[in-house]
């Protein structure tokens, strides 16, 4: 996968949403999005503030190692953080991550799940060279579904989710000449 140049504050847009790369001092928006029942009850929240702390450091980790995390989004008219939306390691010697998006509930039912993972996967696809993206969602998480089913994901197979204790639905989605034209994303990176 290729290397990435992030530009401040946000390195990615869509119509409505800027993307930017966790750091340390985002622990307060971190603690209000994953110490969030609503928000955490599909995939084993919600967690206290030493998971959360973890959870920050991971991702910021992640960052480091592979050009990618769940990336914080904000409103780009006000700066309000919204949630997060990005990626984590998956299958990568095959060039797959894995796509996932967490929303805090006051801008549920709003669009901004597909509008988040669009410019996710446009960037996937073209800036980092992914070959494929997976995501997986809590069989009781039926919202998840509808939206990667929109997005183009088919369903491939059960994985046993730990942190759970169960199996969860799994999906892909191929590279193709199709992107999200539509969608308002914008890459901050020149091209």
């Amino acid at each position: 996968m290729k290397t990435v140049a992030l530009r401040e504050p946000y390195f990615l847009r869509s119509e409505r949403l800027g993307f930017r790369c966790w750091s340390q001092e985002d622990l307060p928006l971190a603690q209000e999005l994953w110490g969030d029942i609503e928000v955490t009850r599909f995939f084993g929240g919600p967690f206290s503030d030493e998971e959360i702390r973890k959870r920050l450091e991971r991702e910021i980790q992640r960052m480091n190692a592979y050009q990618f995390q769940y990336w914080p989004i904000h409103w780009l008219s006000d700066d309000e953080h919204v949630g997060c939306c990005g990626l984590r390691p998956y299958r990568l010697e095959d060039g797959i991550p894995e796509l996932g998006f967490h929303l805090r509930p006051k801008f549920w039912g709003r669009g901004l799940a597909p509008e988040a993972a669009r410019a996710v996967i446009d960037f996937a696809f073209n800036t980092i060279g992914a070959k494929a993206l997976s995501a997986g969602h809590h069989p009781q998480n039926l919202a998840s579904k509808k939206v990667l089913e929109k997005l183009g994901f088919r369903y491939t197979h059960d994985e046993f989710f730990a942190a759970l204790g169960i199996k969860i639905y799994y999906y892909l989605v191929k590279q193709t000449r199709h992107t999200f034209k539509n969608s308002g994303a914008e890459e901050g990176v020149p091209i």
